[in-house]
Formats: C-alpha cells, sequence, structure tokens
C-alpha cells in the first residue's frame, strides 16, 4: 500500500483543537498508512511547535513553497474566512486534492467560484462541515435507518453571538446538516428579530422528499446548545452534538425510551464532534481515487441558504 502524503496549512486555535489531533490520531490509528510532510503557517515558530507536538516532518512559511518540494497526495488548509478563497484557488490549481475550511468563500459569490473551478478543473474537493461526521448524530440517523421522516427539528443556541455574520459563518453548520439528514430544500420561510444585540431566525423548511422541519438559530440564549429532533410515525429520535450540546442520543419508539446513550465519553472532543471522521473520508477518497463528499457543490445549497436568511436579517 503506498504511503500517502499529507500536508496541512494552518496552525491556529481551530486547527490546534481539532485538524491537527486528527492528523496526528490517524498516523497512530493507520501505521504506515500516511506520512504528515509538511505543515504551513505564516508564524513559523508556532508552526515548529505544532509540527514537533503532531508528527509533520517539516515546516514551511509559504504555501507554494511546500506544495512544490512535497507534492503531497493531499492538503488540508484551515484558513480564515478571507483567505479561503485564494488559497483554496491555489492548492485546486496545482492538481491537490484539498479539504478546505467551511463556509468555501467569504460570501455566496466567492463560493460559487470555487464551486466553478472544481468543476472547470475536475479536482477532488471536500470542505469541513463536520457536523456530517458526528459521532451523535451518525448514531441517531443509524437506529432511524429507513424509517420515514415527517418532521426535523433543529436548534442552536449560543451565548453572546452578536456577530452580524453568524449564519453564513457558523449556523450554516445547521442548515447543512440539515439537508444531510433530509435532503435539499424545496421551500422555505424565515421569521427575524433582534435579541440583545443579534439576529435570532426561526426557519420553516419544505425539504424536496417531503420532509418538514424547522431551524431555531438563538444566537444570544444564554447557553451553548445544538440538537437535532427527528419524528416519524411512532419514533422520534434525538442527538446533541458533541461540541455544544450532551453528545448523546436518544430514541423513543411506540411510547417508550429505547435508546439513552451519550456516545463514546472516553474518546477526545475531535473524535466525537466529527472532525476527525472528517479526515477519515478525506483519505478514504484519496485512496480510492475518488471525490471526497461533501464537495463545494454538495453545499452550495447550503450557503444560499443561509446567505438568503442573513439577508433578511440585514434588511430589518
Amino acid at each position: 500500500m503506498k504511503k500517502l502524503k499529507i500536508a496541512q496549512l494552518g496552525v491556529g486555535s481551530h486547527s490546534q483543537i481539532n485538524h491537527l489531533p486528527s492528523a496526528a490520531r490517524y498516523v497512530e490509528l493507520h501505521a504506515g498508512e500516511i506520512e504528515l510532510v509538511g505543515l504551513c503557517d505564516l508564524r513559523e515558530q508556532e508552526a515548529r511547535t505544532a509540527a514537533e507536538e503532531y508528527g509533520f516532518a517539516r515546516v514551511y512559511t509559504d504555501l507554494g513553497e511546500m506544495l512544490d518540494i512535497e507534492k503531497p497526495d493531499g492538503c488540508i488548509a484551515i484558513t480564515p474566512l478571507e483567505a479561503t478563497l485564494p488559497i483554496a484557488t491555489q492548492i485546486i490549481r496545482t492538481g491537490t486534492p484539498l479539504l478546505m475550511e467551511k463556509p468555501p468563500g467569504v460570501d455566496l459569490s466567492e463560493t460559487r467560484q470555487i464551486v466553478d473551478l472544481v468543476e472547470g478543473t475536475g479536482s477532488r474537493v471536500m470542505v469541513s462541515v463536520n457536523r456530517r461526521f458526528d459521532l451523535a448524530l451518525q448514531k441517531a440517523l443509524a437506529w432511524r435507518g429507513d424509517k420515514p421522516l415527517e418532521y426535523l427539528r433543529t436548534t442552536m443556541i449560543r451565548h453572546r453571538r452578536v456577530e452580524p455574520s453568524f449564519m453564513t459563518g457558523t449556523a450554516i453548520h445547521a442548515v447543512d446538516a440539515m439537508r444531510h439528514i433530509a435532503g435539499d430544500v424545496r421551500d422555505y420561510t424565515v421569521d427575524v428579530r433582534m435579541v440583545a444585540g443579534a439576529w435570532w431566525y426561526v426557519a420553516q423548511f419544505e425539504f424536496a422528499a417531503g420532509t418538514h422541519g424547522t431551524l431555531e438559530v438563538l444566537t444570544t440564549g444564554g447557553r451553548k446548545g445544538e440538537h437535532y429532533e427527528l419524528f416519524g410515525p411512532d419514533y422520534s429520535v434525538s442527538a446533541g452534538v458533541a461540541d455544544f450540546d450532551t453528545g448523546g442520543m436518544k430514541a423513543w419508539e411506540k411510547g417508550n425510551l429505547v435508546v439513552d446513550e451519550i456516545i463514546a465519553p472516553d474518546l477526545p472532543n475531535f473524535v466525537r464532534n466529527g472532525a476527525y471522521g472528517e479526515l477519515v473520508e478525506f483519505i478514504a477518497s484519496l485512496r480510492e481515487d475518488r471525490a471526497p463528499r461533501p464537495t463545494p457543490a454538495d453545499v452550495l445549497q447550503t450557503v444560499e441558504i443561509c446567505d438568503a436568511l442573513q439577508r433578511v436579517a440585514e434588511k430589518k
């Protein structure tokens, strides 16, 4: 088996919490499958410290130099939002498969540019929307199986998140998870109001498959919480994601609580919250020579919906 060469850009806090330890864990659990060849950041000393801690062979301060010298089989790019488009474009144009940060652009226009570039070049690009890989949500979906889904309710609660771009920058996770669960959206409406200096959203969705759903985004709700509740004939199942909720799932069937479980409480949070699962999918796509999921095109409708909801708030 060929050892895949993996490079990474970015050693900021999000990377340190999720993506770097995920890479180190993969090496530990899959000996001989990948090599962490290069770690790049403008802050050289921080990059050197992170490279030593997580097992990257070499450090760079120039992305182009790293890609040219290492010629990696895949690159992970954890970037500030304003840098996402130029950095992703640079990596994609080299033909290097890419796991990129969400959202795939500072706005809808940039996201569409990335989608067009990926489709035009035939590149393999994955977007980091980790709720799709959250262990509690995955367990809930596995329990549901093929039971009909009539209604989906999602609640995202935060404390003092007053940034105007919360919907497009963070609530994108909730919208994307809903699409992952119920499929593409046919139509939606939204009620928006200002509470304690931030926008609260209550959106109603009609999914193409016939499911209906509600999304509540409460940015100044006084606590952290994020859970997904699925309802169908004689059952309901709920999941609280690991980063902001219980990390557990409950299921009821015919009036009885049949599952009440905290999922993998002994595992690191970057595993429970889906960050490690993203990396597993990305490396599997390299090994199998296929497109990773989700691609920028897969999350385009998510970005379109979040952009539209945020514009409603901006017009208030």
